[in-house]
């Protein structure tokens, strides 16, 4: 997982760049001023009536989204004729947000903050405005307030979304983020669980989601949201987070569960589902109906458990035949850490007891099912009851 110090500045606002302003340089109408020639644009500007700051306005801040459309990932100045304009519009007009953005864009080093705090109160709105002032924290390395603007993004261009997302996601690596993260997820953001969604993906950032998820409270995050976020951290090995969002969700369940309930995998059953390979429970029964073809075989049942105590027992009962290769299907119980068998023996008999003594710093186990059909055999059927896994001292 990166720590700050691996985090580069320099790379994360080029990333962002990259991805952020591709999209605001084509809202508006940069992608048919982009086709008149470069040459022609100062002579239509110079066209528009000289008491019209609007209108220059909204030319200057076309011009420059032309201009971006061109190389956008290097968010370079206007040219001094789109600059020109954009002053002269604000001459006329100054609360034009358009001339505000191409003014500051013209401005050394992108101005600096005091303008554009002042630039931002004008209009939330504003889509070059705001990848300005985006570009502006971004060269400040003020992740803070590029996240805030992004946020301001998110919530007025909904078509933004997909690229904002990843680009927060970036920004999400970098532990500086978690606290701006907190604060503006915990306001519930109609965004908040797309994008909770798509950070689950990228790996580098699960460390920070975690610690920004235990911070929200279950109300801005929805249950679908967290079963993706479950399947998100265990997969990381991020099992004590990813069991206590599967608490949340299985008290709001509202039917009593299942002893072989596969709903929330993995701290509910993972069961085998393949063409001759397949453990299931059909609708209003308790029992797992197993099938293995001849030849066929694996980990037909797994589930992850905290380890609350330094032993577990395990019985159940089951009617599998042929009995000659079911007494053969195994169970087992591993730690996580290194799914090494702690503890294993056979389904005999029609039987299944296990006892296991967990060692030390062993916090989650796995309990698994397994076993295979012989190819020269019949294939294996029949049921399993629900498993009574009891915590010993």
């Amino acid at each position: 997982m990166p720590h700050a110090a691996e985090t580069r500045p320099s790379r994360l606002r080029l990333t962002l760049v990259a991805l952020v302003f591709p999209v605001l340089a084509v809202l508006s109408v940069a992608q048919t001023l982009a086709i008149v020639g470069e040459n022609s644009q100062p002579d239509k500007a110079a066209a528009i009536a000289p008491w019209d700051g609007s209108a220059k306005a909204h030319f200057a801040k076309a011009a420059y989204q032309g201009q971006l459309a061109q190389n956008p990932a290097t968010a370079e100045p206007p040219a001094d004729w789109i600059a020109d304009l954009a002053l002269e519009a604000y001459q006329r007009q100054p609360l034009v947000p358009g001339a505000l953005a191409v003014i500051g864009a013209a401005r050394p080093d992108n101005g600096n903050a005091a303008f554009w705090d002042a630039a931002a109160k004008i209009s939330r709105r504003d889509t070059l405005l705001q990848g300005m002032l985006l570009n502006f924290h971004l060269q400040a390395d003020n992740l803070d307030g590029a996240i805030r603007v992004l946020n301001q993004i998110l919530q007025v261009r909904v078509e933004q979304r997909a690229a904002a997302y990843v680009a927060l996601t970036q920004a999400l690596r970098d532990p500086r983020s978690v606290d701006t993260f907190v604060d503006i997820l915990g306001t519930g953001p109609d965004w908040a669980d797309g994008f909770l969604v798509a950070a689950s993906r990228d790996k580098e950032a699960l460390e920070n989601l975690g610690l920004i998820r235990r911070q929200l409270s279950h109300d801005v995050v929805g249950s679908a949201t967290d079963r993706t976020l479950v399947h998100a951290f265990a997969s990381a090995g991020e099992f004590q987070i990813a069991y206590d969002l599967y608490g949340r969700l299985s008290a709001e369940r509202s039917k009593e569960i299942n002893g072989w309930s596969s709903e929330i995998p993995p701290f509910d059953w993972s069961l085998a589902s393949q063409p001759g390979f397949r453990a299931h429970v059909p609708g209003g029964e308790e029992e797992l109906q197993l099938a293995i073809a001849r030849g066929k075989g694996g980990v037909f049942a797994s589930r992850i458990l905290p380890a609350r105590s330094r032993a577990l027992s395990i019985s159940g009962r089951h009617d599998l035949r042929p009995q000659q290769q079911a007494d053969k299907l195994e169970i087992a119980v591993a730690c996580v850490a290194s799914d090494v068998p702690i503890a294993q023996g056979n389904l005999a008999g029609g039987k299944i007891a296990l006892d296991a003594a967990l060692p030390a710093g062993c916090s989650f186990v796995k309990v698994s099912l397994s076993g295979r059909a012989w190819s020269y055999g019949q294939r294996i059927s029949g049921s399993i009851a629900p498993l009574t896994i009891t915590a010993r001292k």
